[in-house]
C-alpha cells in the first residue's frame, strides 16, 4: 500500500512532480486515459518555455 500521493509524485491527482523520474510524459493512472508532464524534470520546463515563446511570437505576428 502506498503511503500518500505525494510519496509517488502525484500532487492533487493531476500534477506529477518527481525529480528522480527521468520521463517527460507520464500516463495518468487514475483517469484511465490521458497524459501529463513530469514537472520535476528540467526538460519539461524548457519545452514549455519555448512553446510559450513561439505562441507569443505567432500571436504578435498574426
Amino acid at each position: 500500500m502506498k503511503s500518500s500521493n505525494r510519496a509517488d509524485g502525484w500532487l492533487t491527482g493531476r500534477i506529477y512532480f518527481n525529480r528522480e523520474d527521468k520521463r517527460l510524459i507520464i500516463k495518468r493512472p487514475r483517469s484511465g486515459f490521458g497524459y501529463t508532464m513530469n514537472w520535476g524534470n528540467k526538460w519539461t520546463w524548457l519545452f514549455n518555455i519555448i512553446f510559450i515563446i513561439i505562441a507569443v511570437i505567432l500571436v504578435c505576428v498574426l
